[in-house]
């Protein structure tokens, strides 16, 4: 068996730009030798060549049909463009304060307030921006649904979720966590949990997985650089957001930026652009904007649990959920779009 370290990482993923800056790496390394700088893993302690932080990259040899097994019992069909799932809906909370916060229907906080209401989960790790770099990404350990709701909204760039991942159970002992990602964390998860050597530690502790839909994510610097050429600084947006072919950033209910999307496409990391996987096709929950009317969130419900828990907040009224067959554009947008992403080159 060839050894895989942490340079063989740098090497075959970092240096070809397929780094999604996830920090798997980082969460995983045993003696803490691994940190993400500038969205970057980097070396700074001793390497035991133990192989651990290679071995939970989304983007080093994963297998997608071995994880597919492992969560849902096959291979997705070739008749099943968004992946394996079991049911779709369009969703929105029926929580006043979320309704107040979310970016679309609220459907991932609703979810996850059910979820930690009802013991299901004893936290969740989400996305917060950072204090000092307005919308910076930087992951958080919510343990209240006041956490969740300020938390709420979406964030364009990226975030090294799983060391979010790694503080809710080593730093904080949780042991039924809930993590929510774009795509890749959520693969990253995925290969904690089902690669031969998985970081388990972690990965058992992982209870549900909200994947988000992403086309590609915005890299900060690039980001903030984009929104001063238009006379807006990135501390005065209250909210982005990407609908109809359109990116808006907003200043309270003013619009400051409402620009083609194309126009932003130089933003995306390099790393996006080997990404096959717009709808979170191993998540157990995909939530996403696409698909559903302005107000709503499109629900793809994918594994037993999610169903579980997605049916019991709709009962508990946390929800309220309906056919994606009733909504407008409907499922087709969302598969429309998991067919261009599907294009993308494997980054394997």
């Amino acid at each position: 068996m060839v050894v895989k370290t942490f340079a063989s990482l740098l090497r075959e993923v970092v240096r070809k730009g397929l780094c999604v800056g996830c920090g798997a790496c980082a969460a995983s390394c045993p003696l803490n030798s691994v940190e993400m700088i500038d969205q970057e893993p980097r070396l700074t302690g001793i390497c035991l060549a133990c192989q651990t932080c290679y071995h939970q990259c989304p983007r080093a040899g994963f297998s997608t049909d071995d994880a597919e097994m492992a969560i849902f019992g096959r291979l997705r069909g070739e008749d099943e463009p968004v992946g394996v799932y079991r049911s779709a809906y369009v969703a929105r909370s029926r929580m006043e304060d979320v309704l107040h916060a979310c970016q679309d229907g609220g459907a991932v906080t609703s979810i996850l307030a059910y979820a930690l209401d009802s013991k299901a989960i004893d936290c969740a790790v989400v996305t917060d921006v950072d204090r000092e770099r307005p919308w910076r990404p930087v992951p958080t350990v919510a343990r209240t649904v006041g956490d969740l709701v300020r938390c709420a909204g979406t964030k364009y760039s990226t975030g090294p979720t799983l060391l979010g991942l790694a503080s809710a159970v080593i730093e904080h002992g949780r042991e039924r966590v809930a993590v929510v990602g774009t795509p890749c964390q959520v693969r990253a998860v995925r290969r904690m949990q089902t690669s031969p050597m998985g970081a388990l530690r972690l990965g058992d502790a992982v209870r549900l997985t909200i994947g988000l839909f992403c086309m590609e994510s915005y890299g900060y610097d690039g980001l903030c650089a984009f929104l001063r050429e238009r006379g807006i600084d990135i501390g005065d947006v209250t909210r982005f957001a990407i609908r109809r072919g359109r990116f808006t950033a907003y200043k309270g209910s003013e619009i400051a930026v409402n620009v083609p999307v194309r126009e932003a496409k130089h933003l995306a990391r390099e790393a996006c652009r080997a990404c096959a996987d717009f709808s979170a096709e191993l998540a157990d929950v995909s939530v996403g904007g696409v698909g559903a009317p302005d107000g709503w969130s499109t629900v793809i419900v994918r594994t037993e649990e999610g169903e579980r828990l997605v049916t019991e907040a709709l009962k508990a009224g946390y929800l309220e959920l309906k056919p994606i067959a009733e909504a407008k554009p409907g499922m087709r947008a969302v598969v429309r779009l998991s067919s261009i992403k599907g294009k993308a080159p494997s980054p394997a």
